[in-house]
């Protein structure tokens, strides 16, 4: 299974019955829908991310892949949606000199949503999930796998998916 597999179940759990085009898809495809595109987007950083270590072998490649950290990963989400053009602390910056690329933004600004989407559909079994908010959601994931395709090879990029990785410790003094 890869992040195209997952992202395409989000789309066939949001999709209309042929046989019933105006049955819903029922809650718990909803929530369903929403968890696969963002563990979508979040294996395809992963993945990407862990590439740089591809030379250690695919065993190593696989450890790194796993090292990964949703929350950690998610102050680095929140620093580039928060401050765009600076989201690195000033001993770092000299490491993504520039405004990062607007796709990027997009990428960082996507999963933090669809993290806040399925942390809600996952624990908050109370709150109502709209049929039109998780199809926005799987559209939005469509479009941050998209952006994140056409930069995936730029630097920047590899010095998003290192933070991702490791900002919790390139942010220690000593």
């Amino acid at each position: 299974m890869n992040a195209s597999d997952l992202q395409a179940h989000a789309h066939e759990l949001i999709a209309y019955p042929a046989s019933s085009p105006t049955l819903n898809p029922s809650e718990v495809k909803l929530r369903r829908a929403g968890s696969a595109s963002y563990y979508a987007l979040f294996h395809t950083l992963t993945a990407s991310g862990s590439r740089v270590f591809s030379s250690g072998g695919d065993a190593l490649k696989s450890q790194v892949t796993r090292a990964y950290n949703h929350a950690a990963m998610r102050k680095v989400y929140d620093a580039y949606v928060r401050s765009p053009n600076t989201p690195f602390p000033p001993l770092l910056a000299q490491l993504n000199p520039g405004a990062p690329d607007i796709r990027l933004i997009n990428v960082a600004r996507t999963f933090a949503r669809l993290q806040d989407a399925r942390h809600l559909a996952d624990y908050d079994l109370a709150s109502p999930i709209s049929y039109f908010e998780v199809v926005a959601l799987v559209t939005a994931a469509d479009a941050a796998l998209t952006d994140f395709q056409a930069i995936e090879a730029q630097p920047e990029t590899t010095v998003f998916l290192t933070a991702l990785l490791l900002a919790d410790r390139w942010t220690r003094r000593g």
